[in-house]
């Protein structure tokens, strides 16, 4: 199986993961095949990316957590953000309770952190295919399962995962405070909007802190998880002094996963090319040892994927050795539909061969 956006669907591709609506209801289940009404009916659920399977591997992308586990957090996530955000017939911010929903998620977070605890050397490799409608919920929740497993490589102990795994659910609560008209904008956001956007993390802060049940630690990862060492981030520029361990670790996280989802306003980013920009601010927006601890836990080329050679030659991915997440075992693709030849090839041994990018037309 691998991941491709829903214009390079080849014609009568079979889904190979279920996709939902925005009320968590299934849309389509595995093993559809996919039809240009069924795609035009994924996009009409503002879904744009899927798995399929795939003629040249028959992998299963592996997943760290049981998909309805995922979903039940994402929609028990959507229900303390609605909360947190509720607004009046007027529009007028009127905040629910959040404390009903807390012994659901601590127990769904037991859950989770039991079914992530025989992954801890694993690597990241299956991207969340979200609701561009859904994504501040199903952010929430891999967010907060990237930052676990940063955390693990990171030495955390067991009490300090747990906090870690709630701040990150509560990273961008603030994000639910914000008219709605701002966080679904389908188009550039005006400077007031950008402002109000900016200020979440302290409006998540405020909202949190009032919030006694909630750890010293969820509410400073909420402030400061868009902070940067070298005090360029925001809502209040602190710099490497001020922030918080467990913030930098979400704020990585995060930012990971922006970039790798579907937004209103733009397609998803390639993981590579998210690397590539997280990479980029080591020391001076995030802790080198943090950066290299996260690129060890993303495989950004997993089995399945085809990609494309700086021989302009299209390959598809059998196997990443560890320790090698951008030197993995291929085999090029040559021949057309139907009478495909393989050539196996090692890039750890093939030096003059390197991956440009990920290809998701099939047509070579």
């Amino acid at each position: 199986m691998r991941i491709v956006p829903t214009e390079y669907i080849p014609e009568n591709a079979v889904l190979a993961d279920t996709l939902y609506t925005l009320d968590g209801r299934i849309l389509l289940k595995e093993g559809a095949t996919l039809t240009p009404r069924m795609v035009e009916k994924i996009n009409a659920n503002s879904l744009f990316t899927v798995y399929i399977y795939d003629e040249h591997n028959d992998n299963k992308i592996k997943k760290l957590v049981d998909p309805q586990l995922r979903h039940q957090a994402m929609m028990l996530i959507k229900d303390i953000f609605n909360a947190a955000g509720f607004r009046d017939a007027q529009g007028e911010w009127k905040p629910k309770s959040v404390y009903p929903y807390m012994e659901p998620l601590k127990k769904i977070t037991e859950e989770i952190l039991y079914d992530l605890s025989g992954s801890k050397d694993a690597q990241l490799e299956a991207i969340d295919i979200k609701n561009v409608d859904n994504y501040l919920y199903s952010s929430a929740i891999n967010t907060a399962i990237l930052s676990v497993l940063i955390g693990w490589e990171a030495g955390l102990n067991t009490e300090m995962i747990h906090q870690l795994f709630i701040g990150a659910i509560f990273h961008d609560i603030g994000m639910a405070l914000l008219d709605p008209g701002i966080i679904y904008k389908n188009g550039e956001l005006t400077r007031e909007e950008k402002l109000e956007v900016i200020m979440h993390p302290k409006k998540g802060y405020e909202y949190l802190k009032e919030q006694s049940f909630l750890s010293a630690y969820a509410k400073a990862i909420a402030l400061q998880h868009h902070e940067h060492l070298d005090g360029t981030g925001y809502p209040n520029r602190v710099d490497k002094t001020g922030i918080h361990q467990l913030a930098q670790i979400v704020g990585i996280a995060d930012i990971y996963d922006a970039m790798t989802s579907d937004r209103p306003y733009r397609r998803a980013l390639t993981a590579i090319e998210a690397i590539e920009y997280i990479m980029g601010g080591a020391e001076r927006h995030y802790d080198m040892n943090l950066i290299n601890i996260f690129v060890k836990k993303i495989n950004p080329y997993p089995a399945g994927s085809l990609v494309k050679l700086n021989t302009g030659q299209v390959a598809v991915v059998d196997e990443v050795p560890k320790g090698f997440p951008l030197r993995p075992d291929i085999r090029i693709i040559s021949g057309s539909k139907g009478a495909y030849t393989y050539e196996a090839v090692s890039l750890r041994e093939k030096n003059s061969l390197t991956i440009q990018e990920i290809q998701y037309s099939l047509d070579f």
